[in-house]
C-alpha cells in the first residue's frame, strides 16, 4: 500500500473535556532537518513533558515542531467561593463595637458592605486526579498530532504533484537534447578535422594518428551516457513518489545526482540550443530542491 507524502509544515488543535477540565493542544510544524520539539505547557503538566515528547517522536520524525498545551477548569469544576463564617461573625462583633466605641446608635451592616471586607470568602483549590489527567494529555495531544498530520499529508499531496509536473519538465528538455545531440560526435568530429586541415599542411604529421586524435576529442563530447544517467535518475524520483513515507532526503540526493549529469552535458556540448535547453534544466532543478526541502 502505497504510503502518503508528508510536508514537514502544517497545524493541528483539538480540545477535550474530562472530570472538569478543559485540555487544549495545538502544534505547529515548519521545516527543520531534524525532528526539534519545543513544549509549552502549564506548571501542572510539567513531569508529563518527557512522555509527551515520548509520544510526539513516534509520529514525527522530521521538522521544527511547537506544542503548546493549555490547562483550563470549567464551571462545574473550579474553584468556587464558600462563605467564611467564623470571619463573618467576627466582622459584625467588632462593627458592633466600634458603634459602643463612638457612641454612635449600632446598625446593621449591610450586605454590600460586608462583602467587601476581605476574608469574607474562602476558595478551596481543585484537586486533580494525576491518572485521570494524564489520560486526558495523552488523548488531546494525539487528536492534534492527528490533525496536524492530515494537514501535512493535503501538503505533501499538493507538493507531490508540483514535483511531478517538474520532472515532466525535466524530461522534455532531456528529450529535446537527446535528439539534438544525434550526430553531435559526427559533426565534432567534422569540425575538428577542419581545423587540423586549416593549420596543417598534408604530409608534416601522421595522417592516422591525428584521425585517432580527432576521434578521442570527439569521444569526450558524447553525452550519450549521461543523458541515460538522466533519465534513470529522474524514473527513480517518480518511484519514489509514487512509493511514498519520507522522501525528503531520497529526493534530495536524486536531485544532486541530477545536478551533477546536466553540469556535464553543458560542458562536453558545443551546440547552442542543447546547452540553453540544459541552462533550462538547471534552472528546473534548483526549483524541485526548493520544493523538496519542505518534504518530510
Amino acid at each position: 500500500m502505497t504510503e502518503s507524502i508528508y510536508s514537514m509544515t502544517g497545524f493541528g488543535n483539538a480540545s477535550v473535556e474530562a472530570e472538569g477540565l478543559c485540555l487544549r493542544a495545538v502544534l505547529r510544524s515548519v521545516n527543520g532537518r531534524f525532528l526539534d520539539l519545543q513544549i509549552r505547557s502549564p506548571n501542572a503538566l510539567q513531569e508529563l513533558e518527557p512522555q509527551i515528547r515520548e509520544r510526539l517522536q513516534t509520529r514525527l520524525r522530521r521538522g521544527k515542531v511547537t506544542v503548546h498545551i493549555e490547562l483550563e477548569e470549567t464551571a462545574e469544576q473550579s474553584s468556587l467561593p464558600q462563605l467564611n463564617q467564623e470571619v463573618a461573625l467576627q466582622y459584625i462583633k467588632e462593627l458592633q463595637r466600634l458603634a459602643e466605641l463612638s457612641g454612635t446608635q449600632p446598625q446593621t451592616p449591610t450586605l454590600d458592605a460586608l462583602a467587601r471586607l476581605p476574608g469574607l470568602f474562602r476558595t478551596e483549590a481543585t484537586r486533580l486526579d494525576a491518572d485521570q489527567l494524564a489520560k486526558s494529555v495523552f488523548e488531546v495531544l494525539d487528536a492534534a498530532a492527528v490533525d496536524l498530520e492530515r494537514m501535512r499529508s493535503r501538503e505533501g499531496a499538493t507538493l507531490a504533484t508540483d514535483l511531478r509536473g517538474r520532472i515532466a519538465t525535466l524530461d522534455r528538455l532531456v528529450e529535446q537534447i537527446s535528439q539534438w545531440a544525434v550526430g553531435e560526435k559526427d559533426r565534432a568530429r567534422e569540425r575538428l578535422r577542419e581545423r587540423v586541415d586549416i593549420l596543417l599542411r598534408p604530409g608534416e604529421l601522421d595522417e592516422d594518428r591525428i584521425t585517432t586524435e580527432i576521434l578521442l576529442i570527439a569521444e569526450r563530447s558524447d553525452i550519450t551516457e549521461e543523458i541515460v544517467r538522466f533519465r534513470s535518475h529522474t524514473e527513480q524520483f517518480l518511484l519514489a513518489l509514487d512509493e511514498g513515507g519520507e522522501v525528503g532526503r531520497r529526493l534530495n540526493f536524486l536531485l544532486q545526482e541530477l545536478h551533477r549529469e546536466i553540469n556535464t552535458i553543458t560542458s562536453k556540448a558545443s551546440a547552442g540550443e542543447i546547452i540553453h535547453a540544459a541552462v533550462e534544466a538547471k534552472e528546473e532543478i534548483e526549483r524541485l530542491r526548493e520544493q523538496v526541502q519542505n518534504l518530510a
